[in-house]
């Protein structure tokens, strides 16, 4: 007979189900159990316990069955299967202590390993244990990204590990740490979620990064000795927090949301310019922003400029990939106009989703709409985003769309 449900979100949101409107739900030591059954009966229901272990699940659904057979003896189980009906990976047993028609089940998704038990008087199977059943195929394990920032963790500490053995590196609640240093995984984190596939390499090429950097006398470079590397970096505003380390970087208000930052940048090295460092050298933000422009004017354009022109005289666009994640900087260009106005017109338009895309295009409107949508598109998916708003570049200069 159908019956009205209602949806438990786990109070850490560690999972969620649903479960008959009319039964109560127990919650016992800040949700590590919570307890679901009918109001009117001590002796029908069932159990949901969080296992206190963060691991990951995937590599564990390999020793779960050989888990599940040890834990049978203990708790009078047999019939150990997997059962099929659970969104996640789950082995199911039935309990054979006398006077009892329940079953055990152990889940395991994302980071986290459920283990859930029911209490049926015997001859009262057919009545108690589809309703079980059903919340159990209800559950859903809220932990995917946990998940993935485990995978990232456990990845990136075995390289260190390897690399640097004298760090004895290990685990911190925010990332990695060591004897000298302390490592955050936010930036890899984002790259990897932008593009899963790559996340072996994006992890290896991240530590490998942190090996140069830490041969580099962070913090005690002298002007003359980089500032041929130093170029202009376009960032979102709510870049800067003030309560990070990104409050120290120097920077230049820029058009819209945009800031521009500084970055010593070269093959082996990158690190952001403070504003430590600009008083350190004894020179200003203004010289700063001008050195800068020159070295960005330097880098090289591509041999070929992919693009397309639209049918219909719809105008023409022209895809700027730089293979040196500096795509964006280059609006900044002081030569930008100059070099696309020819096969674009002017004024034409630019944007730049993300630090390592700049596409410009024609002053049409059908092409004005198709790529304005791409923008927000790319935006939206990058691990390094800027606000994806068109900039009008004219002779005279760049300014943001109205």
């Amino acid at each position: 007979m159908p019956f009205a449900v209602k949806t438990f979100i786990h109070p850490h949101k560690l999972y969620r189900l649903e479960y008959p409107a009319h039964w109560d739900n127990l919650q016992q030591d800040d949700g590590r159990s919570c307890g679901f059954g009918p109001h009117d009966r001590d002796n029908v229901g069932l159990w949901i316990s969080i296992l206190p272990m963060s691991v990951d699940t995937d590599r564990l659904v390999e020793d779960l069955p050989g888990l599940m057979r040890q834990a049978m003896g203990k708790f009078e189980a047999e019939n150990l299967r997997q059962d099929k009906t659970l969104r996640h990976y789950g082995l199911k047993a039935d309990m054979k202590k006398e006077g009892e028609g329940g079953h055990y089940w152990i889940v395991v998704g994302g980071d986290v390993v459920l283990f859930a038990s029911t209490q049926v008087p015997a001859g009262e199977e057919n009545d108690w244990n589809p309703a079980f059943e059903r919340l159990m195929a209800s559950v859903q394990i809220t932990r995917d990204d946990e998940l993935l920032w485990r995978k990232i963790a456990v990845a990136g500490l075995q390289l260190l590990k390897e690399k640097h053995p004298d760090q004895e590196f290990e685990f911190d609640e925010k990332g990695i740490i060591g004897k000298n240093q302390k490592i955050y995984l936010g930036n890899v984190y984002r790259e990897v979620l932008a593009a899963p596939h790559r996340q072996a390499s994006i992890v290896k090429n991240f530590v490998t990064g942190l090996g140069q950097s830490t041969e580099w006398p962070m913090g005690s470079e002298l002007l003359p000795d980089v500032k041929d590397i130093i170029l202009p970096i376009l960032k979102p505003r709510d870049y800067i927090d003030p309560n990070s380390p990104t409050q120290h970087l120097q920077i230049t208000e820029w058009l819209a949301d945009v800031v521009i930052v500084y970055a010593i940048k070269s093959r082996k090295f990158f690190r952001f310019v403070t504003g430590w460092d600009v008083n350190r050298w004894e020179t200003t933000a203004e010289a700063l922003h001008q050195l800068a422009l020159e070295n960005l004017a330097r880098l090289s354009w591509p041999k070929r400029l992919e693009g397309s022109r639209q049918p219909d005289g719809g105008g023409r666009v022209i895809l700027i990939d730089t293979n040196d994640s500096m795509a964006s900087s280059r609006l900044l260009h002081p030569e930008l106009h100059r070099i696309f106005s020819g096969p674009l017109g002017s004024p034409f338009w630019a944007g730049i989703p993300d630090r390592s895309t700049l596409v410009v295009y024609s002053d049409r409107r059908v092409v004005k709409q198709r790529i304005g949508r791409q923008l927000k598109k790319d935006f939206a998916k990058s691990a390094y985003p800027i606000p994806p708003l068109p900039f009008l570049v004219t002779r005279d200069g760049i300014a943001p769309s109205s």
